[in-house]
């Protein structure tokens, strides 16, 4: 248990470390990255296109560091499948201690 919470620990510190501040230019960033090439004027609009997309936060992380854009899912179900077979599920937890983003991000599997 100890490696599992360790590693679900780490990955709120990464998320953190990757995102920043709460400005814009880091949630246009994020969009970005995730696979978003629009205009996106303010952090509202960001929120708003988010709420729809279904990606793994490890797997963002990864493609981040690796270049890539991460495999998005065409809905919650099809997420939490991947995320509960992968053992790749970010702790409800740390997501009032990361704020705005992880919780868009953010789905409620169980």
């Amino acid at each position: 248990m100890g490696k599992k919470k360790n590693k679900r620990s780490t990955i709120a510190a990464d998320f953190a470390r990757y995102f920043g501040e709460n400005k814009l230019e880091n949630w246009q960033r994020l969009c970005r990255d995730i696979g978003i090439h629009q205009e996106l004027p303010s952090i509202t609009r960001c929120r708003e296109v988010l709420r729809s997309v279904h990606v793994n936060i490890f797997d963002l992380l990864d493609a981040v560091r690796q270049g890539t854009t991460p495999q998005r899912f065409q809905n919650s179900y099809l997420l939490a499948q991947y995320s509960v077979a992968s053992n790749r599920i970010f702790p409800k937890r740390f997501a009032k201690d990361n704020g705005g983003p992880v919780k868009v991000l953010l789905r409620l599997f169980f």
